[in-house]
């Protein structure tokens, strides 16, 4: 957290002016309403909240909530206040306690589709341009961009990684986070327009000003190499042969989600255990997580020995809270964890632990690699993490977003503040990876690190993977 407090709050006030101005989509919330929805979300992050203090102590937590809560003395959109929440709760250190504007603020901007359309890479305090959507979608790839509506690069930079959640003290999931949701994160600020007007600097030094007509937001996307791909008939999950320069299996997951990858698991395996010793490549960059039971069956085909998936909670009882609420099947999963036995009676908080034993059949027993990104979050970095530290897998590539020792997750409440709208997202449980590693708030840092320049960002070139398979070509000479 900021030391210099007050100058924080200064900083924001003046801020939230320039917001205010936003056309208006809601009614302004009045001193009082502000402050009855602030006083919500501290009550329910000091009740619920795992880890709260996990990277800063108590006292500096309350300093910061006393602060805002005296900052509400002028009225201010709903659309303002969820950015003063996004920068509040960001000081948390964790990644999955998040805020979102109002279910009538989404409604709004899917009915009036006009984000900036624009895609962009951080490079230091700078923002690049990787794509513009219009006529001419190359023509402009790769220049620096200067600024958009008068906004400095470096200013809008700022403001971006101000409002971006993150777990520990690690800081590349942030600028992944900027880059991933750029379109979003600019409307969340500085609102939607019918015209944006970008400045951009040319390789010459030459500056050219570019007006763009505001559309629907588009996702980030990097293509996968079709040529190598099969077809296993599961959603976000690609798998493939690579055969030259040197033989390789990928396979490419974007998430864990909830669907039954049981069968496709048996088929992955069958289909590597056709080959000899080939090397396994496990792609997971961009994975956000999900679904905790899919990623820990993916580590029963590839762990040599049993593993365990460690979480703890707060002993206390949640308190009564009508403003959070939770879905059936995440109270129904939270209802059998009740069953699991306590592992420290001794311990002020309730521990839970669940073991994994190898799958035996088609059990992959060959090299692994693992590629990770300040995107890779939550069960993709539990993933990681435990094939680095218990299988001896190579990782490559950047520090994940998630938390290599620990992180809070699992499940979550909901939590919606009354008078805002403003929903928010509060983990459960503490999820102790590596349970006897003291947690110093970074991610799972690679084996390999691996950069990337503009120009390669720009057109998509994978150097991750092309050190990999220089990596499998050299261990492979000297095998011969």
């Amino acid at each position: 957290m900021k030391k210099n407090l007050s100058f924080l709050v200064v900083a924001l006030l003046l801020s939230v002016q320039c917001w205010s101005q936003n056309r208006a989509i809601d009614s302004n919330l009045s001193p009082s309403q502000l402050q009855e929805d602030f006083e919500i979300l501290v009550k329910s992050l000091r009740e619920n909240h795992p880890g709260l203090y996990d990277f800063a102590p108590k006292s500096e937590f309350d300093s910061l909530a006393a602060l805002y809560q005296r900052a509400f003395s002028d009225s201010m959109k709903p659309s303002a206040f969820h950015v003063l929440v996004r920068k509040f709760v960001a000081n948390i250190g964790c990644g999955h306690t998040t805020a979102r504007p109002s279910q009538a603020w989404y409604a709004h901007v899917k009915e009036n589709p006009k984000q900036i359309p624009m895609h962009v890479i951080v490079e230091g305090d700078q923002l690049y341009v990787k794509k513009i959507f219009s006529s001419n979608v190359s023509e402009w790839k790769g220049y620096k961009i200067i600024s958009i509506d008068g906004r400095s690069s470096s200013d809008i930079l700022s403001d971006f990684k101000s409002i971006t959640e993150h777990d520990g003290v690690g800081t590349v999931m942030v600028i992944r986070s900027v880059e991933r949701l750029f379109q979003t994160y600019y409307t969340f600020l500085y609102g939607s327009k019918d015209t944006y007007t970008v400045e951009l600097e040319k390789e010459n030094g030459e500056s050219i000003e570019l007006v763009l007509k505001g559309k629907a937001a588009l996702p980030y996307q990097v293509d996968w190499p079709i040529d190598m791909e099969v077809d296993l008939g599961i959603n976000h999950v690609n798998f493939g042969i690579l055969h030259e320069p040197t033989e390789i299996a990928v396979i490419d997951m974007s998430s864990f989600p909830r669907e039954d990858y049981k069968k496709f698991y048996r088929e992955l395996f069958k289909e590597l255990a056709v080959y000899d010793s080939i090397p396994l490549v496990i792609d997971l960059r961009g994975n956000g997580g999900g679904y905790f039971p899919t990623g820990n069956l993916l580590l029963r085909y590839l762990m040599d020995e049993e593993f365990t998936m460690d979480f703890q909670k707060p002993r206390h009882f949640t308190k009564r809270n009508k403003h959070l609420s939770m879905d059936f099947a995440s109270k129904m999963t939270r209802f059998m964890f009740t069953t699991i036995p306590d592992r420290n009676k001794q311990d002020p908080d309730r521990n839970y632990q669940i073991k994994y034993k190898p799958i035996k059949k088609n059990h992959f027993d060959g090299d692994i690699y693992v590629l990770t990104d300040g995107l890779t979050f939550s069960t993709g970095s539990f993933v990681a993490s435990k094939l680095k530290e218990r299988r001896g897998a190579i990782v490559i590539g950047e520090e994940t977003g998630g938390g290599a020792v620990g992180f809070n997750a699992v499940l979550s409440w909901s939590l919606t503040l009354p008078n805002s709208g403003v929903r928010m997202n509060l983990p459960l449980y503490h999820v102790d990876v590596l349970p006897e590693q003291k947690d110093d708030g970074r991610g799972v840092m690679p084996n390999i690190s691996v950069e990337s320049d503009i120009e390669q960002r720009v057109f998509d070139v994978d150097v991750v993977l092309q050190k990999v398979l220089e990596i499998i070509q050299i261990e492979s000479f000297k095998d011969i």
